[in-house]
């Protein structure tokens, strides 16, 4: 068994567990512990595993086969999630970088290239780039005002910091047309930044309605299964979707992506820090 306590997203956390894993993957969020019945006196929620909790990951994932320890990991970032949004903030899936002092995040399904795409950004602009989270970062919604926060739960790469930076802008990665270099959407489209690869592929970054957005950033957040929580979610999900920028990237594994996707967030960004007091 182990108790600990972690401070992250600006909540302090009381967490007993059966496996330390969580623990050791996120020294840097931990505070001293005075075992679980006093650290949740002091904290703003405090989570309890069980095997049950840890049977009931087992029975969701794809294959069955992680081991106990890596599962409890998931079930102590689900007791989180689904108790954070009355605290106004949301588990977010997406790859969270801090440039020029403020977070973009990129977000897409599994597999469909954010990470190679933060990877790129920190080849072209190195050092200026840190990573806050590669995979599930947690987002305060405090309107107009939106900070990402990293966390322990940062996927394969584990790539995360702890740190935190306000939310200039939300890219959705999708994949160019290799059979395109020229999308209908950028014919028409003033916000549409576009720079060709090296296989005269167009890369395009275009900003993206709200309604637009909607169901694509809905898919990239953790919705409870608590009511009053997933209500909470969603009023997050409508400001979130008010204040801050989105953007939809379609792109190769290439400069000009990172080029399309910088030059339309980071001029958006300069626009949307200007009406917004981000101290």
């Amino acid at each position: 068994m182990a108790d600990y306590l972690l401070r992250m997203a600006d909540l302090t956390i009381a967490v007993h567990s059966i496996h330390d894993r969580l623990a050791q993957q996120g020294k840097a969020y931990l505070l001293p512990s005075n075992g679980f019945d006093r650290d949740s006196a002091i904290s703003d929620l405090s989570v309890y595993i069980t095997q049950a909790d840890i049977e009931r990951e087992r029975s969701l994932s794809e294959t069955g086969n992680w081991d106990d320890s890596y599962l409890e990991t998931l079930a102590i970032l689900r007791k989180i999630a689904e108790t954070i949004p009355t605290f106004r903030r949301l588990v977010f899936h997406g790859a969270t970088i801090s440039y020029a002092n403020h977070a973009y995040i990129f977000t897409a399904p599994s597999g469909t290239g954010k990470t190679t795409h933060i990877r790129l950004w920190k080849r072209l602009f190195g050092d200026e780039v840190s990573v806050i989270n590669g995979d599930k970062p947690i987002l305060k919604i405090d309107s107009p005002r939106i900070v990402a926060y990293g966390t322990p739960w940062a996927g394969k790469e584990r790539w995360e910091t702890n740190m935190q930076a306000p939310v200039a802008g939300i890219c959705i990665v999708t994949r160019a047309c290799e059979k395109d270099t020229y999308h209908d959407d950028m014919k028409h489209s003033i916000d549409s930044t576009r720079f060709t690869d090296e296989h005269g592929i167009a890369n395009s970054c275009t900003r993206i309605k709200p309604d637009e957005a909607l169901p694509l950033i809905l898919r990239q957040t953790y919705m409870p299964t608590d009511p009053k929580s997933a209500i909470a979610t969603l009023d997050l999900l409508d400001s979130l979707l008010r204040d801050i920028p989105i953007y939809r990237l379609r792109c190769t594994i290439s400069k000009a992506a990172v080029r399309a996707s910088s030059s339309a967030m980071v001029h958006g960004a300069h626009q949307f820090i200007s009406s917004i007091n981000f101290h």
